[in-house]
């Protein structure tokens, strides 16, 4: 799933993903994110941090609070300046709840379209191979 407030971003998200076999649902913002991730239940979410009304940080929060969801990894997708402003050192200072873990990955954007599917198909393959709780693996 893609959830970013530009829909040039969700287009090419989507369409790089789907051009190597992924089904994709896509969401400009975290309400309607939310409601398709309930419904849907997708493998992966890329996520954008810096969304009107509710943050990518927020909608994160929340669904790593939901026990139904928090296993779903997540790629927060970056157009900061730096990595190092929302890398795994500073996210803690950002979501203030030491029981929210850190995201599974982190990718600047302009996307490295080679990062970016690795990193896909990596955390992917792994929360695949993690049971979920209702005994089985993910699919």
């Amino acid at each position: 799933m893609v959830v970013d407030d530009e829909s040039s971003i969700i287009a090419y998200l989507t369409t790089l993903l789907e051009d190597n076999g992924y089904e994709t649902f896509s969401a400009m913002d975290a309400e309607q994110a939310l409601a398709v991730i309930g419904d849907q239940r997708p493998d992966l979410i890329t996520l954008d941090i810096m969304m009107p009304k509710h943050s990518g940080i927020a909608l994160y929060r929340d669904l790593k609070l939901d026990p139904g969801l928090r296993g779903i990894p997540v790629v927060f997708v970056t157009a900061f300046n730096r990595l190092s402003d929302v890398g795994p050192a500073s996210f803690h200072r950002m979501i203030k709840d030491e029981g929210v873990p850190s995201p599974e990955a982190y990718i600047e954007k302009p996307v490295v379209v080679v990062e970016f599917l690795e990193t896909v198909a990596r955390l992917i393959e792994l929360a695949d191979s993690e049971p979920t709780p209702g005994g089985g693996p993910s699919s």
